[in-house]
């Protein structure tokens, strides 16, 4: 009988090793196809831990973390970091039938630039003008989950413990830029029925 138990408690504690070994795996492999993606209209999202992304050196993540600290982002509610970054050129020259500039050698070329736009302007005789502006975008997407009552919360404590609750998700939009403005975002959730 001894034995027979021996071996149960064996094989119970061998399955769950198992199916421990067998997540981290996946989670590994999933790592590695993300890490050696080379696609850029295809991202393939790292799963790590935040003590691991606490230990990571690099740059991005680390400004993940900052912000993360200075929007006041608990730990346990953080479910998804994520970092974009972008920037739009565009180069437009206007020419003008009528001569604007007097002298035939006049040529002006000046840039207006800071860190988050390139605005370069050039102008020549007779009358063509040309724009080339860049502007960078850099926005910190953060999702969390928080349980709360769907009700109001009642004023007693012990009632709020019984109280129905739902997981309600927040996104949080952090745009560095200041010259950008977010209009309209919307996020969803695609759940199970």
């Amino acid at each position: 009988m001894a034995i027979i138990l021996g071996l149960t408690i064996t094989c119970v504690v061998q399955c769950n090793t198992n199916r421990n070994l067998r997540h981290e795996y996946e989670v590994e492999s999933a790592n590695t196809k993300a890490l050696l993606n080379d696609k850029d209209s295809e991202i393939i999202a790292l799963q790590l831990s935040l003590d691991v992304l606490r230990h990571t050196n690099d740059s991005t993540i680390q400004n993940l973390l900052k912000q993360q600290e200075k929007l006041n982002i608990k730990n346990k509610e953080l479910q998804t970091m994520i970092s974009m970054a972008s920037q739009f050129h565009v180069y437009d020259t206007l020419r003008l039938h009528d001569t604007i500039f007097k002298e035939p050698n006049f040529w002006m070329d000046t840039c207006f630039k800071d860190q988050w736009r390139t605005t370069c302007l050039d102008m020549r005789y007779p009358g063509d003008i040309c724009v080339d502006a860049t502007m960078v975008s850099k926005k910190e997407v953060y999702v969390t989950a928080k349980r709360e009552t769907i009700e109001p919360p009642h004023w007693f404590f012990l009632c709020r413990w019984f109280q129905k609750k739902h997981t309600v998700t927040r996104v949080i939009i952090n745009e560095e830029n200041p010259y950008i403005e977010n209009q309209e975002n919307v996020y969803i959730r695609v759940v199970d029925d």
